[in-house]
C-alpha cells in the first residue's frame, strides 16, 4: 500500500514563526492556493482515500484533494499536531527567552521531553504510528491513501520508517503541502519512496520550530 503524507498548506502563524500546535489556524490566502495547486497535482493518481487532522489548516488542505475526485475525508485524530501547551502562539524567540533550560535540553534531546501544559513528541509517535498502522489494516495492498497532518506527527513517521532516533527529528524537513510517499510492502516492509516534494507549492517564509 502507499501513503501520501501532506504537511497542511501555509498560515499566518507559519508566516510569523509562531507555534500553531493544537491552536485551529486557518489556512491564509498562499495555503489555500497551496491546497488548489497539490489537489491538482494529484489528480493524475489513484487516490482511494483520504484522513486529516481535525484542525482547520490540515481539514480544508484535505477537502480541496478530495473536490477533485468526489472523495470524503475522514477525520483522524491520531494525526494531529503536537499540543504546544504554554508556548501556544510563542515565537521562538519568546519562549527561549522565557524557558531557556527547556530551549537548551529541547535541542539535544526532544522525544521525552514535556512541553508545559501540552505532549511529548514520543507520544505523538506513538499515536501518529498507530494511525498508519491502523490504514494499513483497514485497506487493501494495491490501494493509496492521502493523510494530511503536521510538522511533528509526519517527522516521527519518517523517523520510525527511516529508523533514525526521534531526538534526530530534524534529519527531515517539511514544507507545506510538500508530497512525502511511504510504502508498505506485502512482505510487511515500510519504506520511504519520496520527501518533501513541493514542486508545485510556492515555498514557507519564516518558519514555526521548536
Amino acid at each position: 500500500m502507499q501513503i501520501l503524507l501532506l504537511r497542511h498548506g501555509e498560515t499566518d502563524w507559519n508566516l510569523q514563526g509562531r507555534c500553531q500546535g493544537a491552536t485551529d489556524v486557518d489556512l491564509n490566502q498562499a495555503g489555500i492556493q497551496q491546497a488548489v495547486q497539490i489537489a491538482q497535482r494529484l489528480k493524475g493518481e489513484r487516490i482511494d482515500v483520504i484522513y486529516s487532522s481535525a484542525l482547520k489548516r490540515a481539514l480544508r488542505t484535505a477537502e480541496a484533494i478530495g473536490q477533485t475526485r468526489n472523495l470524503p475525508v475522514t477525520i483522524d485524530d491520531d494525526f494531529r499536531e503536537l499540543h504546544h501547551g504554554e508556548f501556544e502562539g510563542f515565537t521562538f524567540n519568546e519562549i527561549q527567552a522565557g524557558y531557556p533550560d527547556f530551549i537548551k535540553k529541547w535541542r539535544s534531546e526532544p522525544a521525552e521531553l514535556l512541553v508545559p501544559g501540552g505532549e511529548r513528541l514520543i507520544d505523538v509517535e506513538k499515536r501518529a504510528w498507530a494511525g498508519v498502522n491502523r490504514i494499513i489494516r483497514r485497506h487493501q495492498p494495491e490501494e493509496t491513501a492521502v493523510i494530511v497532518s503536521h510538522n511533528f506527527p509526519i517527522l516521527a513517521i519518517l523517523s520510525r520508517i527511516a529508523g533514525a532516533p526521534l531526538n534526530q527529528y530534524r534529519s527531515f524537513h517539511l514544507d507545506p503541502c510538500g508530497i512525502n510517499r511511504i510504502r508498505y510492502s506485502q512482505n510487511k516492509v515500510w519504506e520511504i519512496v519520496q520527501i518533501n516534494d513541493q514542486s508545485t507549492t510556492r515555498p514557507l517564509g519564516a518558519k514555526a520550530r521548536i
